[in-house]
């Protein structure tokens, strides 16, 4: 895959683009589009001025962009014991550094199908590693059971697969079955 992919967080002039992408098709089937959703990724591009229900205002927002185009939406929360994420999460949390939970999907739709799953999703775990917290150690990823297409992706991209559980929580996707994707990385990685 092309070395050009850049990320960078969010910002309000993305908020067209991004709002265009989670009206898609594709999006919609398995991207949480709540209003409180979109809220709280309004609320990240303006600063976190406002306290958030979502997720209590955790998320960080990311683009993925090719040659400067934006393609891709990630969103990364810290993962700790003192948040309720449930028992398939917190037997996976780093022992040593720090553990994020992301998740990711293609907005743009010229992207769909070339190759760029993967890829992208692994070199913003190593973006995250290099740039944002040399710590981290720990990724987990949670696809819905009903979505093996993203299982393959995560899978190719470094992830494995190490439990099925229930998505708790007052998330949108409390109470379905989703698979439990973890990647880890020793201290000599």
């Amino acid at each position: 895959m092309a070395a050009d992919i850049t990320f960078e967080r969010a910002r309000i002039e993305h908020l067209e683009t991004i709002l265009k992408w989670l009206g898609e098709p594709h999006v919609q089937e398995f991207w949480d589009n709540t209003q409180g959703h979109k809220d709280d990724i309004l609320n990240f591009m303006n600063g976190r001025q406002q306290p958030s229900t979502y997720a209590e205002g955790r998320y960080i927002y990311f683009l993925a962009l090719q040659d400067q185009q934006p393609y891709a939406l990630l969103m990364m929360i810290e993962e700790s014991e003192d948040e309720d994420i449930g028992e398939a999460k917190l037997s996976n949390l780093s022992e040593a550094g720090t553990t994020y939970g992301l998740d990711y999907m293609i907005g743009n739709t010229d992207y769909l199908g070339k190759g760029y799953g993967a890829d992208t999703l692994s070199q913003f775990v190593d973006y995250v590693r290099s740039a944002i917290d040399t710590e981290a150690d720990t990724f987990l990823i949670d696809p819905a059971t009903d979505n093996p297409r993203a299982k393959h992706v995560f899978m190719k991209a470094g992830f494995e697969h190490v439990i099925d559980f229930i998505m708790p929580g007052d998330v949108s996707s409390a109470g379905y079955p989703h698979h439990l994707l973890v990647k880890r990385f020793t201290s000599a990685q």
